[in-house]
């Protein structure tokens, strides 16, 4: 059988045996990746994923289950092992919701696109070897390309239930990464670069190579500044980067078991008036984009901060019905686990300057355009410690590159230290999108 006809054979196996409470979720993923190593293909890399989980509401209690096989006989073994799973669980808060009165088309969110499926891998390694060449020729110091890889991918992931929620969708993209290593004086940098989209350029490998090699050169002659309090820039990769490890605090999840401090602080001021978060499923595009949630409810774009104030959290039914509240339309779940909670596509307002125009309004400030680890960084408590790469701007002008440094701080202050916001995001596919930010009140330790 193929996905459909698996999860219709699921759902029937349901009401024989008067299983009235059953969902389904099935997901399907591809990928081709081809490594480039010294003008030469090394390495040609191709999965395929697919898998069933079936969920049962049975007497107030759940049980899962799962396949990766699509025979009747493993669906039906599937099934039974999660009904009989129910019996032995804790009764839980679930209530499986009813199918919406209408669905738009998941097609107008703008997430798939044919063309990329007919990609070989003669396009891929094409893009690969024109990007490594162009890192090598892009600055004689470049000693070697350490990572080059180009790959497609494609995921489906559809929801089923006996009450009649029914929904399907599909994305794909082709990404690339170049990495490279340069030395000067016995000194060496590494440099990357990421390339993320939904349409595809083949020309677009010379100007990854050529990023991943300019930017590991901007570095060579990096050294490390006093330590003390400054006000850093965090770029538009970066600010994403390090803000996105402690978003799980607005999860009505985390604050039930005692794991977000935003606890108890709805409609609080948690950050400047200027800052606004949203979190927005219907972004055309987005990666995170989708009409319902893995168990069937329907999403809707829905500030966690406006203004400066906290306003939501992010439910799925059992979370929402422990707070006496309706599911956001938040839920997550693979095929092999359980409910869990997850943004969709967070997005905060831009402002006036680009990342240099920031760097310029205090006198002299901390430019940051690579963080290194995150095992310093708490995201039950909010606490920041973290390596980072960078600038030392004086005045509006870059004075030195900057290693060897950690900045020390706070991610519930960050969000009211913020004192200026950049007018673009990070180019590539991300779930994410957060301009650059100047922020006051880090420490910096050499």
């Amino acid at each position: 059988m193929d996905v459909a006809g698996a999860m219709d054979y699921a759902l029937s196996l349901a009401r024989e045996h008067h299983l009235t409470d059953v969902d389904v979720v099935a997901s399907q993923s591809e990928s081709l990746t081809i490594r480039v190593l010294r003008g030469q293909v090394e390495k040609v890399d191709q999965s395929n994923a697919l898998g069933m989980g079936l969920r049962v509401v049975r007497d107030g209690r759940t049980g899962l289950a799962y396949t990766e096989r699509m025979e009747p006989e493993a669906v039906e073994r599937a099934l039974l092992a999660a009904a009989e799973n129910a019996t032995l669980q804790d009764p839980t808060e679930v209530l499986l919701p009813e199918p919406p009165p209408a669905v738009p088309d998941p097609a107008t969110l703008d997430l798939y696109r044919t063309e990329l499926e007919r990609l070989t891998v003669d396009d891929l390694a094409a893009f690969g070897l024109e990007a490594e060449a162009a890192a090598k020729a892009a600055d004689k110091r470049v000693r070697t390309v350490t990572h080059m890889a180009v790959s497609r991918g494609y995921s489906r992931y559809c929801v089923r239930s006996t009450h009649g929620v029914a929904y399907e969708q599909r994305q794909n993209s082709v990404g690339a990464y170049c990495g490279v290593l340069l030395e000067q004086n016995g000194q060496r940098k590494s440099g990357g670069h990421s390339w993320s989209r939904r349409e595809w350029d083949p020309a677009a490998g010379r100007e990854l190579g050529r990023e991943a090699t300019e930017r590991g050169a901007a570095l060579l002659g990096a050294k490390p500044i006093a330590g003390g309090k400054l006000p850093v820039v965090l770029d538009e990769y970066c600010a994403p980067q390090l803000l996105g490890m402690y978003f799980g605090a607005f999860s009505g999840e985390a604050a039930q078991k005692g794991q977000s401090r935003l606890k108890g602080r709805l409609g609080e001021q948690i950050a400047v008036p200027e800052f606004t978060l949203l979190d927005d499923p219907h972004r055309r595009g987005g990666p995170g984009s989708r009409f319902l949630d893995a168990e069937g409810t329907p999403t809707r774009p829905l500030p966690l901060i406006e203004g400066g104030v906290f306003r939501n959290f992010l439910y799925h039914v059992e979370s929402a019905r422990k707070d006496g509240r309706a599911s956001t339309g938040h839920a997550s779940r693979g095929y092999t686990g359980g409910i869990g909670t997850r943004t969709h596509n967070l997005s905060l307002g831009l402002g006036e300057h680009d990342t240099l125009g920031l760097a310029a309004i205090p006198p002299r400030c901390l430019l940051i355009t690579e963080l290194e680890g995150g095992a310093g960084c708490n995201p039950l408590s909010g606490d920041i410690s973290i390596g980072v790469q960078g600038f030392l701007v004086e005045q509006g002008r870059i004075v030195q590159p900057v290693d060897s440094v950690t900045i020390a701080g706070n991610f519930y202050e960050l969000l009211q230290q913020i004192r200026g916001f950049g007018n673009a995001c990070q180019p590539n596919l991300s779930s994410v999108q957060i301009p650059a930010l100047l922020v006051e009140g880090f420490t910096i330790a050499a």
